[in-house]
């Protein structure tokens, strides 16, 4: 049985971390390299490096500050932010990634993503799916007025040949009360690619109610590193009296 990865999420704003809550009003956290230096100190499974506001500013990720971050780092790193080419991705993977995230992309030139997968494994391209409930029913936050509902969107990534979905609840991003766990079981009944679940873990009954009640695999968190005592070691505890195998 695979082990559980616990995976400290990293949000970027070109010049320093941040945290969102609801993906809105970004707040300053610390320092990218810092923070990856902590972390690799306290034994997490891999990191998440993301500028959040790369394709919305229409620039490419600075790759001086990812290779810091990957230079501090002795578990797998993965990085997303303004990704829209097969050089882009290239960049990325030469300077010590191990998987690139994706997102708009999937609307823009899904052939490209296709590409990536065929040329470099599925393993390397993670795609992330920040769904937002609207309706009555989970659609996909984006920044290009696409109308798509969460089922039809797994479905698109699943045809590109991706290996993981970063499964983000926008409604939980950063206020610390609980994942949404009818968000993630609706999502595992369409794919069986492996889910990080990420949003909403402030506190550890959150990561006991989410390992009860889920097959999750993964799970991201920030909030509750940046804003309380918990470390990582403490969630891992949690997911392994819940029954889970987990790395100490």
């Amino acid at each position: 049985m695979l082990k559980v990865r616990v995976i400290p999420i990293l949000t970027f704003n070109g010049f320093a971390l941040v945290k969102t809550k609801n993906f809105l009003n970004p707040r300053m956290v610390g320092n990218p390299v810092q923070a990856a230096r902590v972390y690799n100190s306290r034994g997490v499974d891999e990191l998440i490096f993301l500028d959040i506001f790369a394709t919305k500013q229409n620039r490419k990720i600075n790759l001086k500050v990812v290779g810091d971050v990957i230079k501090e780092c002795y578990m797998p790193v993965g990085i997303g932010g303004g990704v829209k080419s097969i050089e882009d991705v290239n960049d990325l993977l030469r300077i010590g990634a191990d998987k690139v995230v994706v997102k708009n992309a999937v609307f823009q030139n899904p052939n490209f993503i296709k590409q990536a997968t065929n040329y470099f494994g599925s393993q390397c391209i993670s795609v992330s799916v920040d769904a937002i409930r609207i309706d009555g029913q989970y659609k996909i936050l984006n920044d290009l007025n696409k109308d798509i509902n969460l089922e039809s969107f797994i479905s698109i990534i699943q045809d590109l040949g991706v290996g993981e979905i970063i499964l983000n609840a926008v409604d939980r991003d950063g206020m610390m009360n609980g994942f949404q766990i009818d968000l993630i079981n609706q999502t595992s009944k369409f794919t069986k690619l492996p889910i990080v679940c990420v949003g909403g873990g402030g506190d550890l009954s959150h990561y006991q109610e989410l390992f009860d009640k889920t097959d999750c695999e993964a799970v991201g968190s920030s909030s509750i590193f940046h804003f309380t005592q918990y470390t990582p070691l403490d969630i891992k505890n949690t997911i392994k009296n819940v029954g889970k195998p987990v790395r100490l």
